[in-house]
């Protein structure tokens, strides 16, 4: 036991609370012991010996090991946090919109209004827009954003009243990180045209700067890398209207990975790929040369990444590292974009865009055993019973809503050779809730405030340029473990981009 922060008897198991002494936030570790007379100096000594405990109170739930005389607690393994992916995602959920710089400059306002062939992500029926012969583009992005996370309750105790406060913040969550995007098209004929782009459509990576903070339970490192390619073929039905459809094959590789049994406890994790189908199409309406209407649609897409759930070897496993095969669903959105362009005056255009995502498909994240399998989760992996195969390791709760995207934005050609563009945005996210923000995608309504220009280089070749800070809205989560330990807190985010494109004409 543990009397005034002293072991007065051991070897033993103990939260750092003292004896008679309820412990509303940790467990004890199944294998770590504290030698008689050893004093706890540090938070860190308890964490590295207790678990986040959940709905029970008072003294740990404890059985005698087969092998020692010690005590064996239950294992509390806080919930998953979330999805895998490439760069920080920028848009609502965990997309990327970060597919043009010249549709940036302005916020995107216009974006599927077929401006430059970089329009083709929102709506394919912009293979047509750059005319004969063969035409590209690249445009890459650095993103630079921060998120900071607060943890205040557990289990409904206030963080600052406890010994662990100096533990309560996670750092950054949120490194730098370069994205890009390219796109091709020929004309093949008077009213054919071929095209393809390659994205990085859905992507993140978060890690905090603080790996052992008091909710590292609930996420560690949360990772989604995703490349899509999406050959197009478009068809000039007027000289006024373009229409279009396209195929996409996207590859995606995911981890997440979380800290068992306590915040300096070893990690566990899920790491998979997968491919998935779907396709686009879209349609391009342009009345007169002043006003173009662009309508798109992307598919939804659902991956089954197939990979591995492991735990790291430790003294909670006894030295032994766990690995079965598994596998998780990943359910993206079905996008439609609406944009307009029109121009009010010889050099002076008005752009928007309103855009729905179906976030709503994205329910649940559950990873599957697919082989009898000792996990961390059958009494710390070492003599519990296996997880059978096809049955449930663990599911992380999301129950997201749809996402929308408005955005108006003005362009102005200061001469021929120079246009200057400015937008701003307003995106509603799909988490409305503080119980369906997994701490890995912190995500919450935000504000873009953008501006740009494209200057033509020469004949065959021209240049973007833009710049956009993101301001999103301080947000609240309230998420629990699988054994009922419930986190309570705050996120602060913010995000800057600066991005650069080459489109040159063959």
């Amino acid at each position: 036991m543990v009397r005034d922060g002293i072991v007065t008897e051991g070897p033993v198991i103990s939260c750092m609370c003292g004896e008679g002494v309820a412990c509303p936030v940790f467990l004890c570790n199944p294998h770590h012991t504290l030698l008689m007379g050893h004093r706890l100096k540090r938070p860190e000594e308890a964490l590295a010996g207790c678990i986040l405990r959940g709905k029970t109170k008072g003294s740990c739930v404890m059985k005698r090991s087969r092998t020692a005389p010690l005590c064996v607690c239950v294992i509390a393994v806080s919930s998953l946090s979330g999805l895998l992916v490439s760069g920080p995602a920028t848009a609502g959920g965990f997309a990327i919109r970060e597919q043009s710089a010249s549709s940036q400059g302005a916020s995107f306002a216009g974006s599927a209004a077929g401006y430059d062939l970089s329009s083709m992500f929102w709506n394919p029926a912009a293979v047509s827009v750059k005319g004969p012969g063969l035409n590209s583009e690249s445009h890459y992005s650095l993103i630079v954003p921060r998120a900071d996370i607060t943890v205040e309750n557990i289990n409904g105790v206030p963080v600052a009243a406890t010994p662990f406060a100096s533990l309560s913040e996670s750092g950054n969550i949120a490194g730098p990180a370069i994205t890009g995007a390219s796109y091709g098209a020929y004309q093949l004929s008077n009213n054919l045209f071929v095209g393809m782009s390659l994205n990085s459509p859905f992507g993140l990576t978060t890690e905090p700067d603080n790996n052992n903070y008091l909710a590292a339970g609930l996420g560690r490192t949360t990772r989604l890398f995703t490349l899509n390619a999406n050959p197009i073929v478009g068809y000039k039905v007027s000289p006024s209207l373009t229409v279009a459809a396209g195929f996409q094959a996207q590859y995606a590789d995911g981890e997440l990975k979380f800290a068992t049994g306590g915040p300096l406890g070893p990690s566990s994790g899920f790491e998979g790929d997968d491919w998935a189908f779907g396709g686009t199409a879209g349609i391009l309406y342009q009345p007169s040369p002043a006003t173009s209407i662009g309508l798109g649609y992307r598919s939804r897409l659902s991956h089954t990444l197939e990979g591995d759930f492991y735990t790291n070897g430790s003294f909670i496993t006894a030295g032994r590292a766990l690995v079965s095969k598994a596998e998780a669903d990943i359910n993206l959105p079905d996008i439609v974009t609406l944009s307009v362009r029109q121009a009010i005056a010889s050099n002076v255009r008005v752009l928007g865009t309103v855009e729905w995502s179906n976030w709503s498909r994205f329910e649940e994240l559950a990873v599957v055993s697919q082989e009898n399998a000792v996990t961390i989760f059958n009494l710390g992996g070492l003599s519990g019973p296996v997880t059978p195969a096809g049955s449930q390791i663990a599911s992380i709760e999301a129950g997201w809503q749809d996402g929308w995207f408005f955005a108006a934005g003005l362009e102005y050609d200061t001469r021929p050779d120079l246009t200057l563009r400015a937008g701003v945005a307003y995106e509603i996210s799909p988490v409305r809730e503080a119980s369906q923000r997994i701490l890995g995608i912190p995500d919450s309504d935000r504000l873009w405030l953008s501006f740009g220009a494209t200057a033509k280089v020469s004949e065959s070749m021209s240049v973007d340029v833009a710049y956009t800070h993101i301001v999103l809205e301080d947000a609240q989560f309230d998420r629990s473990s699988f054994f009922g330990t419930n986190f309570e807190g705050s996120v602060e985010s913010s995000t800057d981009i600066l991005s650069v494109s080459m489109k040159t004409r063959w």
